[in-house]
Order: structure tokens, then sequence, then C-alpha cells
């Protein structure tokens, strides 16, 4: 196992062929809607936005990951995200409540997993559900970056993703909450 001082987005990277996976299949939806800006579907806009999106998506996406930095102290997990506005974030390891290592079909094929962190963060808030509307949950893993109470690390090696996970429990066995830290 790394040492837990080395653990960071540099020792386990997002990949590039999580990248170019995104590109794939990000790029004909783009085309799609390109193609539908006018009331009726346009062939040309669609051939068009083939060619424009592959190269737009994998610069937001290249930006995105140069752009997010995480980092696994001895209490602390440590993220920083963000292209033009930046957050900061950081997690004590006693507030996580689920780590998800998924595969999808695909990523499984390219030898990738994600990580889904989740937290007890305020402001997660509970969802509802009415007979008029729907709870939907996101992939897990298929956010990069964090949002609310959720921590996404997609794209890891599948061995990288099973360390990570490791890692993170043992942390959160040496690293139990307290009441003073609790904010109840």
């Amino acid at each position: 196992m790394s040492n837990l001082s080395l653990i960071n987005e540099r020792s386990h990277p997002i990949e590039t062929t999580w990248v170019i996976k995104n590109v794939i299949l990000w790029s004909p939806f783009c085309a799609f809607a390109l193609a539908h800006i006018t009331e009726k579907f346009i062939f040309s806009y669609f051939i068009i936005g083939l060619i424009i999106s592959p190269p737009l998506i994998y610069l937001y996406l290249k930006l995105a990951i140069e752009n997010y930095h995480y980092e696994f102290g001895e209490k602390l997990i440590t993220l920083k995200q963000g292209i033009i506005s930046k957050s900061e974030r950081t997690v004590m390891y006693g507030r996580i409540q689920n780590v998800c290592v998924s595969q999808g079909i695909i990523n499984r094929l390219l030898g990738l997993a994600s990580i889904s962190i989740e937290t007890a963060s305020e402001g997660a808030g509970a969802k509802f559900v009415t007979k008029d509307s729907q709870y939907k949950t996101s992939l897990a893993g298929a956010l990069l970056g964090f949002r609310s109470n959720r921590i996404g690390l997609p794209g890891l090696t599948h061995e990288n993703a099973l360390e990570l996970k490791d890692i993170l429990m043992k942390r959160i066995k040496d690293n139990p909450i307290d009441d003073a830290q609790s904010g109840l």
C-alpha cells in the first residue's frame, strides 16, 4: 500500500482512456443537440457538431482534470477544483458515510473504475418523493470533483480505485468523529 502522504491526483491519476471514452460517448449527443437548434433537425449542423464537439469536449475534460486536486492527509481529505471559479473543501474522514467503487460495462472493458464518496455534509438535505416527482440518483463515480455531499474520482485504474477504497476505509476507522466535531 502506498505511503499516505503521497496519495493525490499525481499518484492516482485520472486516466486519459477515461477522457477519450467520454469524448466518444458525448460527441454524438452534442452534435445532435446542435442539429436541433432550430425546430427541425438539420443534418449539416449534425455533421458540423460531430467535427467541432470532440476537441471541445476533450479540452474541457483536460482542463477540468488539470484543475482538480485531491490529497489524502492524516486526518483530512483536501479537495480543490475549478477552471474559472475555484473551490476548496476539506473533509474529515469521520464524516464519510459511504465509499463506493463502481465499474460500468465500458469501464470494465477498459480496466477503469470510479470512486464515489458520500459525506455527512450540511446542505445535502433530504430528498422527498411525491407522486409527481421521481427520486433520481446520480451514477456512482460519474461526478468529477465535489458537489453537495458527494465527491467523485472517476477514470482511475481498477487497482488504484480499490487501493484508495482500502485506504479510505482504514482512515475512516482510525479517525472516528467525536461529539465535539459532530455539530450536535
